[in-house]
């Protein structure tokens, strides 16, 4: 049986950032994902509120931005 010092449940951005912030060569961390790749649940979705440009005054470049952002096609294996 393999020992392990440090095992994190979740490979999401929290869970991914707080291996990064612990990692030391003189310590054994697994990252635990159900997914076959990290990062494809919640960490991967955009709520696209930011993209509605609504936090922004409008006719502002932000909101211009962000409005057409999110008329650009989504990259291909990404969250739908």
């Amino acid at each position: 049986m393999e020992k392990v010092d440090i095992t994190i449940i979740g490979a999401g951005v929290i869970g991914l950032s707080i291996a990064a912030e612990i990692a030391r060569p003189d310590l054994s961390v697994f990252i635990l994902g159900k997914n076959p790749a990290h990062g494809n649940e919640i960490s991967s979705c955009n709520s696209e509120v930011i993209h509605g440009g609504i936090y922004y005054p409008e006719g502002s470049l932000k909101a211009s931005l962000c409005v057409n952002g999110s008329e650009l096609p989504r990259p291909q294996g990404g969250a739908s």
